[in-house]
Protein backbone atom coordinates (compact mmCIF):
# COMPACT_ATOMS: atom_id res chain seq x y z
CA UNK A 1 0.00 0.00 0.00
CA UNK A 2 2.85 2.52 -1.20
CA UNK A 3 1.56 5.56 -2.92
CA UNK A 4 3.21 8.77 -3.92
CA UNK A 5 1.71 11.93 -2.79
CA UNK A 6 -0.40 13.52 -5.15
CA UNK A 7 -1.58 17.04 -4.94
CA UNK A 8 -4.13 18.99 -6.48
CA UNK A 9 -3.53 22.50 -7.67
CA UNK A 10 -4.98 25.21 -9.90
CA UNK A 11 -4.75 28.77 -10.58
CA UNK A 12 -6.46 30.30 -7.43
CA UNK A 13 -8.36 32.31 -9.90
CA UNK A 14 -10.14 29.64 -11.35
CA UNK A 15 -12.14 29.40 -7.86
CA UNK A 16 -14.66 26.63 -8.90
CA UNK A 17 -11.87 24.79 -11.30
CA UNK A 18 -9.51 24.26 -8.16
CA UNK A 19 -11.59 22.77 -5.65
CA UNK A 20 -13.60 20.76 -8.09
CA UNK A 21 -16.86 22.29 -7.59
CA UNK A 22 -19.09 23.15 -10.25
CA UNK A 23 -22.65 24.32 -11.05
CA UNK A 24 -25.11 21.37 -12.64
CA UNK A 25 -25.11 24.12 -15.81
CA UNK A 26 -24.02 27.28 -17.19
CA UNK A 27 -26.05 29.91 -15.60
CA UNK A 28 -27.61 32.90 -17.84
CA UNK A 29 -28.80 35.99 -17.51
CA UNK A 30 -32.46 36.16 -15.66
CA UNK A 31 -35.62 38.60 -16.19
CA UNK A 32 -37.29 36.21 -13.52
CA UNK A 33 -36.91 37.26 -10.33
CA UNK A 34 -38.63 33.78 -9.22
CA UNK A 35 -35.33 31.90 -11.01
CA UNK A 36 -33.28 30.08 -8.73
CA UNK A 37 -29.15 29.53 -9.10
CA UNK A 38 -28.77 25.88 -10.11
CA UNK A 39 -27.40 23.50 -7.39
CA UNK A 40 -23.54 23.33 -6.61
CA UNK A 41 -22.23 19.98 -6.34
CA UNK A 42 -19.07 18.01 -6.35
CA UNK A 43 -17.66 17.15 -9.76
CA UNK A 44 -14.25 16.23 -9.00
CA UNK A 45 -14.80 12.59 -10.98
CA UNK A 46 -16.69 9.71 -10.54
CA UNK A 47 -16.83 8.12 -7.27
CA UNK A 48 -15.37 4.66 -7.00
CA UNK A 49 -17.47 0.89 -7.66
CA UNK A 50 -18.13 -0.61 -4.51
CA UNK A 51 -19.71 -4.12 -3.98
CA UNK A 52 -19.63 -4.93 -0.36
CA UNK A 53 -21.37 -3.79 2.50
CA UNK A 54 -21.36 -0.06 3.84
CA UNK A 55 -20.76 0.36 7.18
CA UNK A 56 -21.87 3.33 9.57
CA UNK A 57 -19.93 5.84 10.26
CA UNK A 58 -17.31 5.48 13.32
CA UNK A 59 -17.36 1.54 12.81
CA UNK A 60 -13.97 -0.21 12.03
CA UNK A 61 -13.50 -1.57 9.02
CA UNK A 62 -11.06 -4.13 8.01
CA UNK A 63 -9.45 -2.57 4.91
CA UNK A 64 -6.61 -5.29 4.23
CA UNK A 65 -7.23 -8.86 2.06
CA UNK A 66 -6.00 -10.60 5.77
CA UNK A 67 -8.09 -8.30 8.13
CA UNK A 68 -4.55 -7.32 9.71
CA UNK A 69 -5.36 -3.41 9.17
CA UNK A 70 -8.58 -1.47 10.04
CA UNK A 71 -10.09 1.88 9.95
CA UNK A 72 -12.94 3.80 11.02
CA UNK A 73 -13.81 7.39 9.67
CA UNK A 74 -16.27 9.79 11.55
CA UNK A 75 -19.08 11.35 9.47
CA UNK A 76 -18.01 14.71 7.92
CA UNK A 77 -18.41 17.61 9.15
CA UNK A 78 -18.20 21.63 8.14
CA UNK A 79 -14.72 22.43 9.61
CA UNK A 80 -14.02 26.49 11.13
CA UNK A 81 -11.33 26.81 8.62
CA UNK A 82 -11.45 29.71 5.68
CA UNK A 83 -13.74 28.67 3.03
CA UNK A 84 -11.34 28.11 -0.43
CA UNK A 85 -13.51 29.93 -2.28
CA UNK A 86 -17.26 31.88 -2.04
CA UNK A 87 -19.68 28.93 -1.97
CA UNK A 88 -17.32 26.59 -0.74
CA UNK A 89 -16.58 25.21 2.52
CA UNK A 90 -13.89 22.64 3.87
CA UNK A 91 -15.33 18.96 5.50
CA UNK A 92 -13.21 17.32 7.87
CA UNK A 93 -13.28 13.58 8.37
CA UNK A 94 -11.46 12.11 11.22
CA UNK A 95 -9.14 8.79 10.77
CA UNK A 96 -7.80 6.21 13.45
CA UNK A 97 -6.21 3.79 11.19
CA UNK A 98 -4.43 0.25 13.44
CA UNK A 99 -3.17 -3.04 12.61
CA UNK A 100 -4.92 -5.34 14.91
CA UNK A 101 -3.12 -8.35 14.10
CA UNK A 102 1.21 -8.92 12.48
CA UNK A 103 2.10 -6.83 9.81
CA UNK A 104 3.29 -3.04 8.16
CA UNK A 105 1.32 -0.92 5.96
CA UNK A 106 1.36 2.40 4.51
CA UNK A 107 -1.03 5.02 5.54
CA UNK A 108 -2.10 7.28 2.76
CA UNK A 109 -4.45 10.60 3.10
CA UNK A 110 -5.77 9.88 -0.60
CA UNK A 111 -6.55 6.27 0.15
CA UNK A 112 -9.84 8.04 1.30
CA UNK A 113 -12.47 9.91 -0.86
CA UNK A 114 -15.75 11.64 -0.31
CA UNK A 115 -18.73 11.00 -2.53
CA UNK A 116 -21.88 13.34 -2.56
CA UNK A 117 -25.30 12.15 -2.89
CA UNK A 118 -24.86 11.87 -6.88
CA UNK A 119 -21.80 9.76 -7.42
CA UNK A 120 -19.52 12.90 -7.31
CA UNK A 121 -16.25 12.99 -5.98
CA UNK A 122 -15.01 16.47 -3.41
CA UNK A 123 -11.52 16.87 -3.91
CA UNK A 124 -8.94 17.38 -1.44
CA UNK A 125 -7.02 20.62 -0.92
CA UNK A 126 -3.68 20.77 -2.48
CA UNK A 127 -2.82 21.63 1.19
CA UNK A 128 -4.43 20.31 3.74
CA UNK A 129 -5.69 23.33 6.33
CA UNK A 130 -6.64 21.53 9.35
CA UNK A 131 -4.54 21.46 12.72
CA UNK A 132 -4.37 17.57 12.93
CA UNK A 133 -4.50 16.75 9.12
CA UNK A 134 -3.61 13.16 8.56
CA UNK A 135 -0.32 12.36 6.89
CA UNK A 136 1.40 9.81 5.03
CA UNK A 137 2.12 7.03 7.53
CA UNK A 138 3.59 3.88 8.53
CA UNK A 139 1.20 2.19 10.13
CA UNK A 140 2.38 -1.07 12.46
CA UNK A 141 1.63 -2.68 15.71
CA UNK A 142 2.58 -0.08 17.83
CA UNK A 143 1.46 2.97 15.76
CA UNK A 144 -1.52 3.88 14.11
CA UNK A 145 -2.46 6.94 11.98
CA UNK A 146 -4.84 9.17 13.28
CA UNK A 147 -5.55 12.59 11.62
CA UNK A 148 -8.10 14.34 10.23
CA UNK A 149 -9.05 14.20 6.59
CA UNK A 150 -10.04 18.10 4.42
CA UNK A 151 -12.43 18.05 1.34
CA UNK A 152 -13.76 21.10 -0.83
CA UNK A 153 -17.94 20.68 -0.47
CA UNK A 154 -20.48 23.31 -1.35
CA UNK A 155 -20.89 25.48 1.23
CA UNK A 156 -25.03 24.23 1.90
CA UNK A 157 -23.81 20.37 1.92
CA UNK A 158 -26.19 17.85 3.71
CA UNK A 159 -22.95 16.30 4.81
CA UNK A 160 -24.83 13.32 6.46
CA UNK A 161 -26.07 12.15 3.14
CA UNK A 162 -22.14 11.89 1.75
CA UNK A 163 -20.29 8.31 1.64
CA UNK A 164 -16.70 7.97 2.94
CA UNK A 165 -14.28 5.12 0.88
CA UNK A 166 -11.29 3.45 1.23
CA UNK A 167 -9.21 2.50 -1.50
CA UNK A 168 -6.62 -0.20 -1.73
CA UNK A 169 -4.57 2.47 -3.68
CA UNK A 170 -4.93 5.71 -4.21
CA UNK A 171 -6.83 6.54 -7.36
CA UNK A 172 -7.54 2.77 -7.96
CA UNK A 173 -11.48 2.25 -9.24
CA UNK A 174 -12.82 0.57 -6.79
CA UNK A 175 -13.00 0.83 -3.20
CA UNK A 176 -12.47 -1.56 -0.46
CA UNK A 177 -14.24 -0.39 2.28
CA UNK A 178 -17.36 2.24 2.87
CA UNK A 179 -18.87 4.15 5.47
CA UNK A 180 -22.03 6.39 5.25
CA UNK A 181 -25.20 7.72 6.97
CA UNK A 182 -26.93 4.52 5.67
CA UNK A 183 -24.49 2.53 7.08
CA UNK A 184 -24.56 -0.82 9.12
CA UNK A 185 -23.06 -0.74 12.54
CA UNK A 186 -21.32 -3.99 12.76
CA UNK A 187 -23.09 -6.64 15.14
CA UNK A 188 -21.70 -7.54 18.39
CA UNK A 189 -19.37 -10.78 18.65
CA UNK A 190 -20.50 -12.97 21.45
CA UNK A 191 -16.90 -13.39 23.61
CA UNK A 192 -14.69 -15.86 21.74
CA UNK A 193 -14.30 -19.08 24.28
CA UNK A 194 -11.18 -20.69 22.46
CA UNK A 195 -7.45 -19.80 21.95
CA UNK A 196 -7.74 -20.76 18.57
CA UNK A 197 -9.60 -23.02 15.56
CA UNK A 198 -5.75 -24.79 15.76
CA UNK A 199 -6.20 -28.44 16.91
CA UNK A 200 -2.80 -29.74 18.72
CA UNK A 201 -2.32 -33.06 16.87
CA UNK A 202 -0.44 -34.00 19.72
CA UNK A 203 -0.95 -37.50 21.62
CA UNK A 204 -2.25 -37.54 25.54
CA UNK A 205 -2.65 -41.29 25.60
CA UNK A 206 -0.61 -42.22 28.59
CA UNK A 207 0.31 -39.07 29.81
CA UNK A 208 0.03 -38.33 33.48
CA UNK A 209 -2.05 -35.34 34.28
CA UNK A 210 -2.22 -33.73 37.29
CA UNK A 211 -3.54 -30.50 38.93
CA UNK A 212 -1.21 -27.42 38.51
CA UNK A 213 1.04 -26.86 41.32
CA UNK A 214 1.99 -30.55 41.37
CA UNK A 215 5.81 -31.74 40.14
CA UNK A 216 6.53 -34.79 37.66
CA UNK A 217 9.81 -35.45 37.10
CA UNK A 218 12.02 -37.62 34.58
CA UNK A 219 14.77 -39.63 35.02
CA UNK A 220 15.35 -41.85 38.09
CA UNK A 221 16.61 -41.54 41.42
CA UNK A 222 20.36 -40.51 40.73
CA UNK A 223 19.30 -38.43 37.75
CA UNK A 224 16.28 -36.37 37.01
CA UNK A 225 14.54 -33.05 36.12
CA UNK A 226 11.62 -31.66 38.14
CA UNK A 227 9.02 -29.55 36.63
CA UNK A 228 6.48 -27.77 38.54
CA UNK A 229 3.99 -25.52 36.77
CA UNK A 230 1.61 -22.61 38.33
CA UNK A 231 -1.79 -22.47 37.27
CA UNK A 232 -2.22 -19.73 34.58
CA UNK A 233 -2.75 -16.34 35.27
CA UNK A 234 -3.61 -13.31 32.54
CA UNK A 235 -1.69 -10.73 31.68
CA UNK A 236 -2.32 -7.46 29.30
CA UNK A 237 0.35 -7.22 26.69
CA UNK A 238 1.18 -3.83 25.09
CA UNK A 239 1.12 -3.98 21.04
CA UNK A 240 5.03 -4.58 19.51
CA UNK A 241 7.43 -6.38 18.01
CA UNK A 242 6.49 -9.48 20.28
CA UNK A 243 2.82 -10.05 20.27
CA UNK A 244 0.20 -8.53 17.63
CA UNK A 245 -2.78 -5.92 18.92
CA UNK A 246 -5.40 -8.52 19.30
CA UNK A 247 -4.24 -10.79 22.09
CA UNK A 248 -3.46 -10.66 26.16
CA UNK A 249 -1.68 -13.05 27.88
CA UNK A 250 -1.52 -16.35 29.44
CA UNK A 251 1.45 -16.70 31.78
CA UNK A 252 2.52 -19.98 33.06
CA UNK A 253 5.09 -20.05 35.93
CA UNK A 254 7.59 -22.51 35.56
CA UNK A 255 9.62 -24.22 38.44
CA UNK A 256 12.56 -26.20 37.03
CA UNK A 257 15.06 -28.42 39.27
CA UNK A 258 17.90 -30.91 38.28
CA UNK A 259 19.40 -33.58 40.42
CA UNK A 260 22.65 -35.42 39.73
CA UNK A 261 23.45 -34.02 36.52
CA UNK A 262 22.85 -30.61 34.87
CA UNK A 263 19.17 -30.63 32.88
CA UNK A 264 18.38 -28.85 30.27
CA UNK A 265 14.98 -27.39 29.37
CA UNK A 266 13.85 -25.36 26.20
CA UNK A 267 10.62 -22.94 25.24
CA UNK A 268 8.97 -25.44 22.86
CA UNK A 269 9.10 -28.57 25.21
CA UNK A 270 5.60 -26.79 26.37
CA UNK A 271 2.36 -25.95 24.84
CA UNK A 272 -0.98 -24.64 26.08
CA UNK A 273 -4.47 -25.79 25.27
CA UNK A 274 -7.52 -24.37 26.06
CA UNK A 275 -10.45 -26.66 27.16
CA UNK A 276 -11.46 -27.77 23.74
CA UNK A 277 -7.77 -29.14 23.15
CA UNK A 278 -6.71 -26.16 20.75
CA UNK A 279 -3.32 -24.92 20.92
CA UNK A 280 -2.78 -21.19 22.33
CA UNK A 281 -0.41 -19.43 19.74
CA UNK A 282 2.67 -18.06 21.08
CA UNK A 283 5.87 -16.39 19.94
CA UNK A 284 8.40 -18.77 19.65
CA UNK A 285 11.36 -15.74 20.68
CA UNK A 286 9.65 -14.63 23.36
CA UNK A 287 6.51 -12.29 24.00
CA UNK A 288 6.60 -9.43 26.72
CA UNK A 289 7.49 -10.74 30.10
CA UNK A 290 8.28 -15.05 29.29
CA UNK A 291 12.01 -15.57 30.13
CA UNK A 292 12.48 -18.97 28.90
CA UNK A 293 14.01 -19.91 25.61
CA UNK A 294 16.52 -22.92 26.09
CA UNK A 295 18.99 -23.12 29.35
CA UNK A 296 20.44 -25.38 31.24
CA UNK A 297 19.65 -25.91 35.11
CA UNK A 298 22.84 -26.53 37.53
CA UNK A 299 21.94 -29.96 40.08
CA UNK A 300 20.87 -28.35 43.30
CA UNK A 301 19.60 -24.87 41.90
CA UNK A 302 16.26 -24.27 41.35
CA UNK A 303 15.13 -21.56 38.39
CA UNK A 304 12.19 -19.95 37.93
CA UNK A 305 10.92 -19.32 34.48
CA UNK A 306 7.78 -17.73 32.77
CA UNK A 307 5.66 -19.19 29.66
CA UNK A 308 3.58 -16.08 27.89
CA UNK A 309 1.07 -17.82 25.70
CA UNK A 310 -1.60 -16.35 23.57
CA UNK A 311 -5.42 -15.65 23.52
CA UNK A 312 -7.77 -13.37 21.67
CA UNK A 313 -8.42 -10.06 23.83
CA UNK A 314 -12.07 -9.97 25.71
CA UNK A 315 -12.13 -14.19 25.39
CA UNK A 316 -13.39 -16.24 28.10
CA UNK A 317 -12.17 -19.87 28.44
CA UNK A 318 -13.05 -22.17 30.71
CA UNK A 319 -9.97 -24.28 31.14
CA UNK A 320 -6.45 -25.12 30.70
CA UNK A 321 -3.98 -27.93 30.04
CA UNK A 322 -0.24 -27.62 29.97
CA UNK A 323 1.86 -30.37 27.51
CA UNK A 324 5.19 -31.17 28.68
CA UNK A 325 6.81 -32.62 25.80
CA UNK A 326 10.33 -34.36 26.18
CA UNK A 327 11.32 -33.10 22.64
CA UNK A 328 10.50 -30.00 20.85
CA UNK A 329 9.47 -32.31 18.16
CA UNK A 330 7.57 -35.13 19.55
CA UNK A 331 4.34 -35.40 19.10
CA UNK A 332 3.28 -37.45 22.67
CA UNK A 333 3.73 -35.66 26.01
CA UNK A 334 4.66 -37.59 29.14
CA UNK A 335 2.43 -35.04 31.30
CA UNK A 336 0.18 -32.52 31.26
CA UNK A 337 -1.63 -30.14 34.30
CA UNK A 338 -5.16 -29.52 34.08
CA UNK A 339 -7.00 -26.56 35.65
CA UNK A 340 -10.80 -26.01 35.16
CA UNK A 341 -12.77 -22.46 36.05
CA UNK A 342 -15.39 -24.50 37.47
CA UNK A 343 -13.53 -25.82 40.22
CA UNK A 344 -11.48 -23.12 40.87
CA UNK A 345 -12.80 -18.77 41.08
CA UNK A 346 -13.37 -16.93 38.21
CA UNK A 347 -11.34 -13.86 39.29
CA UNK A 348 -7.76 -14.07 37.33
CA UNK A 349 -4.63 -14.15 40.31
CA UNK A 350 -0.85 -14.09 40.32
CA UNK A 351 1.45 -16.15 42.26
CA UNK A 352 1.92 -13.15 44.65
CA UNK A 353 -1.93 -12.72 45.69
CA UNK A 354 -2.59 -16.98 45.56
CA UNK A 355 -0.57 -20.08 46.19
CA UNK A 356 -0.28 -22.23 42.44
CA UNK A 357 -2.25 -24.61 44.10
CA UNK A 358 -4.98 -22.00 44.29
CA UNK A 359 -5.41 -19.33 41.63
CA UNK A 360 -7.54 -19.66 39.45
CA UNK A 361 -6.99 -19.95 35.46
CA UNK A 362 -6.73 -16.22 33.48
CA UNK A 363 -8.94 -14.89 30.87
CA UNK A 364 -7.91 -12.40 28.93
CA UNK A 365 -10.44 -10.08 30.41
CA UNK A 366 -9.67 -10.36 34.03
CA UNK A 367 -5.90 -9.06 33.97
CA UNK A 368 -3.68 -9.74 36.82
CA UNK A 369 -0.45 -8.59 37.80
CA UNK A 370 2.04 -9.19 35.02
CA UNK A 371 5.33 -11.37 36.01
CA UNK A 372 8.51 -10.17 35.78
CA UNK A 373 9.91 -9.01 32.74
CA UNK A 374 13.43 -10.41 31.07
Amino acid sequence: MTARLRLIAAPLAAALTLVGCSSAGTATPSTSSTSRAPEVTCSSGKAPSYGGDTAAFDSPVPVESTSALTAQVSEPTLSSAPAPAEGLRIAQVKVNARVVTNGVFAMHPEAFVLADPSGALCPQPAKNPLRDGLQVAQVDESHSAVGTLAFVVPAEANLSNYTVYYLAQPGAPKAVAAWSGEGSAPSTAAATTTCSANRSGIKLDGAKDQPFGKPFSTGDNTISLEVTPSTPWGRALEPGQNQPNDVSGVVVGLDVTAKGAVGFVERNQFQLLDDKGNLCRYNELGSDGETLTSTLVDPGKPRRFYLVFWTPKGSEVAGWKLLYLPEPSDKKVVATWTVNRSATSPTASSPATSSPATSSPATSSSVSAPAPTK
